[in-house]
């Protein structure tokens, strides 16, 4: 439990150091907002400095890859997400109304905005853009999400799986994760426009514990970093891909009930997944003590 201790501390306060810092030199418009990413480095940093202090690592099968979960990881949480929110936001918006470049103009060409660096394309040059977009995106996001992952899966969720059993842990993990990016909701490093910070933490906060049950759940299934980081960064890239695409045609408070219908439907299936799954710890695969280093 020390060690645990350790590293929820070690982690919520690298957090919070990251988010003063930004929030100290202009929040969302601060000259350092691009250090944004490192964020997702920190719990990893905390699992070195906890193994430095205890030797305690974290615990991961390098060579799991159940190739059958690959759909679930990277399509479960975007396909909820869409499935629920582009109809709540047509609904609200009389209709979904794509950004005026994704129309074709008399030439036939799709002329894309100079920021994207596109050019004009053809109907199969804009789609093979928008398709390598989301692959590059993909890549990069759950990379960075490999060093989240580390920290919540790979080393939190086991040991609290063999102190409280396996769905309370991933309950317990979620909601440790969760709260663990309040502090990035109030410094701007998280935002959406026009939202207050305080409004943004409680839903992000809701969001990501729902969240958190279904990559919990997929650790459990799988006990593979691999599948579960690419589930990760298929929710933070992909989780709300067309929208990026739309107009802003909502008001903020309306956007709010459109990420939270969205979020309570991803809750759903994770307290579902959670439902049919053993309460105890899967077997180890990587061949280590319940309570030792990896």
């Amino acid at each position: 439990m020390k060690a645990i201790a350790a590293f929820i501390a070690i982690a919520y306060a690298l957090a919070i150091a990251l988010s003063l810092f930004i929030g100290l030199t202009g929040g969302v418009h601060s000259r350092f907002i691009g250090w944004a990413y490192t964020s997702m480095l920190l719990p990893a940093i905390a699992v070195w400095l906890v193994y430095l202090m205890t030797k305690e690592g974290p615990r991961i099968c390098w060579e799991c890859f159940p190739l059958r979960y690959l759909p679930v990881a990277l399509f479960l949480m975007p396909g909820i997400l869409h499935a629920v929110m582009l109809p709540l936001m047509a609904s609200f918006a009389g209709g979904l109304h794509w950004q005026d470049w994704l129309t074709p103009q008399p030439d036939g060409l799709y002329h894309t905005p100079a920021l994207r660096g596109w050019g004009a394309l053809t109907t199969a040059g804009l789609i093979s853009h928008i398709a390598l977009n989301a692959v590059a995106g993909l890549a990069i996001i759950s990379f960075l999400a490999f060093f989240e992952e580390i920290g919540w899966r790979a080393w939190l969720l086991p040991r609290l799986t063999d102190r409280m059993g396996a769905r309370p842990a991933v309950v317990a993990t979620a909601v440790i994760w969760a709260l663990w990016h309040v502090p990035f909701d109030l410094s701007g490093i998280l935002h959406i426009e026009g939202v207050a910070p305080a409004k943004l933490a409680l839903m992000l906060a809701f969001g990501t514990t729902s969240a958190g049950l279904i990559l919990g759940w997929l650790w459990l299934r799988t006990e593979s970093i691999w599948l579960v980081s690419l589930a990760h960064g298929a929710l933070n890239n992909w989780g709300q891909y067309a929208f990026k695409y739309l107009k802003q045609s909502v008001a903020s408070d309306r956007e709010l009930i459109v990420l939270a219908a969205g979020s309570s439907a991803v809750l759903i299936a994770g307290v579902l997944l959670l439902s049919i799954s053993q309460n105890r710890a899967p077997q180890r695969k990587y061949g280590k003590p319940a309570n030792g280093p990896a």
